[in-house]
């Protein structure tokens, strides 16, 4: 089969409001092995799988009808949010959630989304788990106690069940003694406040160990006991 690439490529909605479609051009994508580029009305269209490709049995000269189109329309979006995925990932992890806003934002479709973000999971590369246990540790070396990790995780899309299994295996797999951990904390967090009433220091370190997820009466106990020696 006779491969070629004619003209410059020209805007997306050209081919979405034409009437009628032929492939001018199929060659193979330098930048992607086992990826043709398709030009479609002498305009680009899509870099698509060789494989795909050939199943659909698109040559040069190749009329499509309105379904055809359709179909390789969805395996072109396909395509391109998964590019999008990929490299959004090679920055830094990101739960599902994350991943399904930030496609969003760049203007995928749904479908392309749903697909991507699948795609991406069944090759273990978008992972909620294994994230939440990467996200427990490195919070958990910074000093956060378990309520803190869960709701950090919730907001970023992580099933309630998934962000706690992965709190309390983080913890205890580090051995965290929880009130020890923020009673430390509450050490060093005292020592900047001596400039204060001892309520106030206490009404302040309360705070600063709730937002790092310390909550209870064992920790406003043991805060009241280091008062008087810090």
């Amino acid at each position: 089969m006779t491969r070629r690439m004619t003209s410059p490529v020209r805007h997306a909605q050209e081919l979405e409001d034409a009437e009628s479609w032929v492939v001018t051009g199929v060659v193979s994508d330098p930048r992607t092995p086992g990826y043709e580029v398709i030009e479609l009305n002498e305009t680009r269209f899509a870099s698509l799988p060789s494989d795909l490709i050939s199943k659909s049995g698109i040559q040069l000269g190749t009329s499509l009808d309105p379904t055809q189109f359709r179909g390789l329309s969805e395996a072109a979006d396909l395509e391109a949010a998964s590019r999008v995925a990929v490299r959004l990932l090679a920055a830094r992890p990101r739960t599902e959630l994350e991943m399904r806003r930030a496609l969003r934002d760049r203007g995928h479709r749904p479908l392309a989304i749903d697909s991507a973000v699948q795609r991406l999971s069944e090759r273990d590369l978008l992972n909620d788990a294994e994230y939440a246990r990467n996200f427990a540790r490195i919070r958990c070396e910074k000093g956060h106690g378990r309520s803190r990790i869960v709701a950090d995780l919730r907001a970023k899309g992580v099933h309630r069940q998934i962000a706690e299994a992965a709190a309390t295996e983080v913890l205890e797999g580090e051995g965290v003694d929880a009130l020890e951990q923020a009673r430390q904390l509450a050490v060093k967090r005292l020592g900047q406040l001596t400039h204060v009433s001892n309520a106030v220091r206490r009404r302040r370190v309360l705070s600063f160990l709730g937002r790092r997820g310390y909550h209870g009466w064992e920790v406003r106990e043991m805060l009241d006991e280091l008062i008087d020696q810090y």
